[in-house]
């Protein structure tokens, strides 16, 4: 962890933390690109002339579309030939790095093969260790890894595992400005993160910060945005962890919270079941306490 926070200290002082594009999330929000995908300004290469990473990330796409293994497959192929095509010194070399992270990552999600998993860290760590100094797709890399780290904490329960996730955000946050788009994402990841500790962890401090990032996330993700929702309900489940801890006035708020985000989230979202049974979990337990 030292390293990679010498080399945030340094990005910070020469101002080189510029857009990074879109933000991964594991805890609902999804991931939304593959870092560095675009190559914009470089010669595009390839297959039929298609720049590697951009090709991984079309595929990748497709396949959250269509859900073929295939896809997912090709995609992996192409972010392993963008390793090998970038040198070291380049900074495309760390994004197709990242994005095997990230697509081993979703291989690990569709095959439950432990061994994927550990292939997704080992990924993420190069990609962090080899984004130069002043990298804008730095809080990319650091936030895929911070995705598996969640996933590795959830299968195994080690503590250190989920505090490097919650580390990882917090220092991808610090390299974005106030205003960033991509800020609302890492809000609400670095809150899920908050969340998964103090579940098997409980820690009201923890919770309580927790909060203050969904809120956060919650602020900075425009109503007519498609993550509003999902926003809504993550911000309700940390109210409803912090009522589980014994303050229980927090059961109206994320009653509220859970009911607005249901009402945006469209009919086949694979979130909505659950949110429907906490819903109806919630109505319960306002009536025993008379809330």
């Amino acid at each position: 962890m030292a390293k990679w926070f010498r080399r945030q200290r340094s990005s910070r002082s020469t101002g080189g933390t510029g857009s990074t594009g879109s933000t991964g999330s594991t805890a609902g929000a999804g991931s939304t690109g593959v870092p560095g995908a675009g190559g914009a300004g470089h010669a595009a290469q390839g297959t039929g002339g298609e720049e590697p990473l951009a090709r991984a990330d079309r595929l990748r796409l497709e396949y959250a579309r269509t859900g073929d293994p295939a896809l997912l497959e090709r995609a992996v192929q192409a972010a392993e030939q963008a390793v090998r095509q970038y040198p070291a010194e380049d900074p495309r070399h760390a994004s197709a790095l990242s994005a095997l992270c990230m697509l081993t990552r979703l291989r690990w999600e569709r095959e439950r093969d432990a061994g994927l998993l550990e292939r997704s860290l080992e990924y993420g760590r190069r990609a962090v260790e080899a984004s130069p100094p002043g990298d804008p797709e730095l809080p990319r890399h650091m936030s895929s890894l911070a995705t598996s780290l969640q996933e590795t904490f959830d299968r195994h329960g080690r503590v250190q595992d989920i505090d490097e996730a919650v580390a990882l955000y917090r220092s991808s946050l610090d390299l974005l400005p106030d205003g960033h788009p991509e800020r609302a994402g890492l809000q609400s990841n670095l809150a899920n993160s908050l969340l998964r500790r103090a579940r098997r962890h409980p820690d009201p401090a923890v919770l309580g910060e927790a909060v203050q990032h969904a809120r956060a996330a919650l602020a900075g993700t425009p109503p007519t945005d498609p993550m509003h929702g999902v926003r809504l309900v993550n911000l309700g489940g940390v109210l409803f962890a912090l009522a589980r801890s014994g303050q229980v006035t927090h059961l109206v708020e994320a009653h509220e919270r859970y009911e607005q985000g249901l009402s945006e989230l469209p009919p086949g979202h694979p979130a909505r079941g659950q949110v429907e049974s906490t819903v109806r979990q919630l109505r319960q337990l306002r009536q025993r306490f008379g809330f």
